[in-house]
């Protein structure tokens, strides 16, 4: 419910009068996100590829006294982002803050990972973030003068084991952050990648055991894994005036999981057949 808020340090109307693109927005980090955001004032855009989740998420908004506008959409598909956008626009009117949260991984040893797998995650983590972001900032940051991006990486940040598809993929969006930064800054727009730890949503209790997540939280210095309200705070507070003068980098949310590397070696390797 709307009472899972865990990082709200905001005013009440830190956010007023300013619209929220998120994309994922049903589940995890992205409602969270979208929780947090409307907690501080702002109206929400909630998308991706399910209703059902938007639509709890929507009716969590209104119980914090906030609009949002639910349109399911695939991001991978350029169409639907268009269409995503001109109902944003449609409903709103602008849109001030766009969350790149939307993507999906798989874990593989890196030999097997095939081509295909890559750009699966590649399409979605790059690609379509790519897309929406350019739509959004042209159709509506540029001409208002204003705006900040988000996207969303890992930590730590030097890889993770059988992961390399996914980590290269986020890292990419680490430099699209900072190169945008030197572009979009001239607008008033302002880039931002936030590259959360282990978090422990839903998705991480329902596809890892316990035992998983007390190995991965004793490879974290503060010895535990974090919250979603921990990153969604964080999010909320760059997207404030507060923070106001960040832009072109990465900000870690992970319990000093990046200063500390990997806890834990890679697979062992799988038998091969001689040849």
């Amino acid at each position: 419910m709307a009472g899972d808020r865990t990082g709200s340090v905001l005013r009440a109307d830190a956010l007023a009068g300013r619209v929220a693109l998120v994309t994922g927005g049903g589940t995890g980090l992205g409602r969270a996100t979208a929780l947090e955001l409307a907690g501080a004032g702002a109206d929400l855009v909630l998308a991706g590829r399910r209703a059902q989740p938007l639509e709890k998420v929507r009716a969590e908004v209104a119980e914090l006294g906030r609009r949002a506008l639910v349109v399911p959409t695939d991001v991978r598909e350029e169409a639907q982002v268009g269409a995503l956008v001109d109902a944003a626009l449609a409903g709103f009117g602008r849109v001030d803050v766009l969350v790149n949260n939307a993507g999906g991984q798989f874990a593989a040893p890196a030999e097997r990972i095939t081509p295909k797998g890559w750009r699966a995650v590649h399409r979605l983590a790059v690609d379509a973030a790519w897309v929406l972001t350019r739509e959004v900032a042209d159709r509506a940051m540029i001409p208002n003068r204003g705006g900040v991006i988000f996207f969303l990486a890992f930590s730590p940040r030097r890889g993770i084991p059988s992961m390399v598809h996914a980590t290269s993929a986020r890292a990419a969006l680490e430099n699209l952050a900072a190169g945008l930064s030197l572009e979009w800054g001239r607008y008033g727009i302002r880039t931002v990648c936030v590259a959360p730890g282990t978090i422990r949503t839903d998705g991480l209790a329902a596809n890892y055991s316990e035992a998983d997540r007390e190995r991965w939280a004793r490879a974290v210095p503060l010895g535990r894994l974090g919250e979603p309200g921990e990153v969604a705070g964080m999010v909320a507070f760059l997207a404030s005036p507060a923070g106001g003068y960040v832009t072109g980098t990465t900000v870690v949310v992970d319990g000093g999981a990046d200063a500390w590397g990997m806890g834990y070696p890679a697979p062992d390797p799988e038998p091969r057949a001689e040849r």
